[in-house]
């Protein structure tokens, strides 16, 4: 049974302003590849059409027409795999309409169990993430996902039992008189969804019932308690906090400080007298002092929770003070359940803030790769070299690394730690040519700008067009986060304008000259010693003449489009996507006189 209005056939694609081409184009070529009869959809497709959804979550949102594209593939006639996907999908589209779509089929009783747990998370994710900054849940969209998820959680609740392990989680947004009402049915069953988000009655119902909440949950459910009822939650901590074991009882002393104030310290004084870490803890009740009535990671999440929600002009400020909220008490202890790190990360990244960034990553070093742009500007902003060049080649973002070393004036290190990158992107490329400019060879700079861009992004299966394709246009015109992409576009005096002093504190530049020597070598185009590749088939070409010739210049053949490889041989025929393959690993083309028999 389709759902009302699906057809069999995935949905035309029109060309939109909205969207880079390259991203249509990936959608059209991994939707013409799907099973549009229900059979199970290749394993390798359904990799791709999962690295669309995590190419493009920053980019989809902006079209709505988009959305047909995860309405179809969410049909019941479709394989369970390829409606999971609708349903990651379609959380790029938070309007009233496609949440009737994904409720219906988390409410049906027939819908396979994976394909329900994906939709209970789509109905729960209030969450911006990694999505276009348009995306916005509206007031009718949140209402259908709150009622379908709040019948899910009363069923549960009447049946004495959870039959999903997503919808605790999908509730931890969810707010209002509803679902409080159910919780308060059942604290002990729904120990797992309270987090950031009570009413008064449901408060004062969780604090007689917290003895029946399992252990792990205690402590978060004893924050959003004080959270919610303030200095009327006083008296209940310090009278429960007496037999309590010593963690819970120190969580609640912290909370009658935060919420009492000095009063409430010899109490809490004597508990920590004789602890090992006596002095964070008296550290943590002086921030509390000084920030009287807040229990900031209930604050913060509340805002992680919801940041879909908030109007997009708002966002920076509020997931600013929500990263402030959720560092504040990682300065005293790690938080025990690690999702709150990744929570920061993303009020964090939302900000866009490099020192918020180095915050989270002094408190919890796990968090670089959630924050690694952040994070990389602030170390070049610092002139921190060797940490930068450590903190790159650890999080796979050599050619990142090498720009920022590059704009903020340590040409000769950005040069070095771009030899190590292993693909040849726009921040690669002009990574190099702004080092290169400012090691004072200006020659560098106007070679690599002319000769060694980097490939453009597929928009079609005809031909890979050279640098700036369609693709690149279109960020340069339209993302104002594809710097390098917009600065190569514009020319050589962009590149340059992007250049910044290095702060005076600054470690050295790398002593040696080996690195301009390298992108010299580069540019020359020298055979010997290379790895050469024949790629396609050949007709008209003689490929064992080629051969023999690449053996003939000192170079050697590989069997495969492998990376590292310095050169290939265009057939007569080869698939696009094989040379882009090529060309983003660094490979070049060998031109008409470089080598004989082409």
């Amino acid at each position: 049974m389709l759902y009302p209005g699906a057809v069999a056939e995935p949905p035309k694609l029109d060309g939109s302003d909205a969207v880079p081409p390259g991203l249509h184009y990936q959608i059209r070529d991994v939707l013409r590849r799907l099973p549009v009869k229900g059979e199970p959809p290749d394993p390798l497709i359904l990799e791709r059409l999962g690295r669309v959804i995590a190419d493009g979550e920053g980019w989809l949102g902006a079209e709505p027409a988009l959305a047909d594209v995860g309405l179809w593939m969410l049909g019941a006639q479709h394989d369970v795999e390829l409606r999971r996907r609708g349903c990651a999908w379609l959380a790029m589209f938070p309007t009233a309409d496609v949440m009737q779509r994904v409720a219906a089929v988390a409410l049906d009783a027939g819908t396979p169990a994976p394909v329900r747990e994906a939709a209970i998370a789509t109905l729960g994710d209030r969450r911006l993430g990694g999505k276009h900054r348009a995306t916005l849940w509206s007031a009718d969209a949140i209402h259908v996902a709150d009622e379908a998820l709040v019948r899910l959680a009363d069923a549960a609740t009447a049946a004495g039992a959870l039959a999903s392990e997503r919808l605790p989680h999908a509730l931890r947004g969810v707010q209002g008189d509803a679902i409080a009402a159910v919780f308060a049915r059942a604290p002990g069953l729904w120990g797992e969804a309270i987090e950031c988000f009570s009413t008064a009655p449901l408060a004062r119902v969780l604090f007689v019932s917290v003895d029946d909440i399992p252990p792990q949950h205690r402590p978060r459910v004893l924050r959003v308690i004080a959270a919610t009822l303030g200095e009327e939650a006083v008296p209940l901590l310090a009278a429960r906090a007496a037999n309590a074991p010593l963690d819970m009882r120190l969580e609640m002393l912290f909370l009658a400080v935060a919420l009492g104030g000095e009063a409430h310290l010899p109490r809490l004084e004597e508990e920590v007298r004789a602890l090992k870490f006596k002095e964070l803890l008296r550290e943590r009740a002086r921030w509390h002092l000084a920030n009287k009535g807040v229990v900031p990671t209930v604050r913060g999440l509340r805002t992680a929770r919801t940041t879909a929600t908030i109007p997009a002009g708002e966002r920076a400020e509020r997931c600013g003070r929500a990263a402030d909220d959720l560092a504040a008490l990682a300065k005293f202890e790690r938080y025990p359940e690690a999702y709150v790190y990744a929570m920061w990360a993303a009020m964090v990244r939302a900000s866009g803030d490099p020192v918020r960034a180095r915050e989270l990553v002094a408190a919890h070093p796990e968090s670089q790769h959630r924050v690694r742009e952040l994070y990389l500007a602030d170390l070049a902003k610092r002139g921190r070299v060797r940490q930068l060049t450590a903190a790159a080649q650890t999080l796979a973002a050599a050619d990142l690394g090498a720009l920022q070393l590059a704009i903020w004036g340590r040409p000769i290190a950005a040069l070095e730690l771009a030899a190590t990158a292993r693909h040849h992107t726009p921040e690669l490329a002009c990574a190099r040519a702004l080092a290169c400019y400012r090691a004072g060879r200006a020659d560098l700079f106007e070679r690599i700008l002319a000769e060694d861009l980097p490939p453009s992004e597929l928009v079609d299966d005809e031909a890979l067009r050279p640098f700036p394709g369609p693709h690149e246009t279109w960020l340069a015109e339209n993302a104002k986060e594809a710097v390098a992409v917009a600065a190569l576009v514009r020319g050589g005096r962009a590149v340059v304008e992007l250049a910044q002093a290095a702060p005076h504190d600054a470690e050295p530049d790398t002593p040696s000259l080996e690195p301009l020597a390298a992108v010299t070598r580069r540019l020359g185009r020298g055979l010997p010693g290379s790895t050469v590749y024949l790629a396609g088939t050949f007709e008209r070409l003689d490929k064992r003449a080629i051969a023999a010739a690449v053996e003939k210049a000192g170079a050697r053949v590989v069997a495969g489009p492998f990376p590292g490889t310095d050169y290939y041989v265009h057939g007569d025929h080869c698939l696009v996507q094989t040379i882009a393959q090529l060309e983003r690993q660094g490979a070049r083309r060998l031109r008409s006189g470089e080598l004989e028999g082409i």
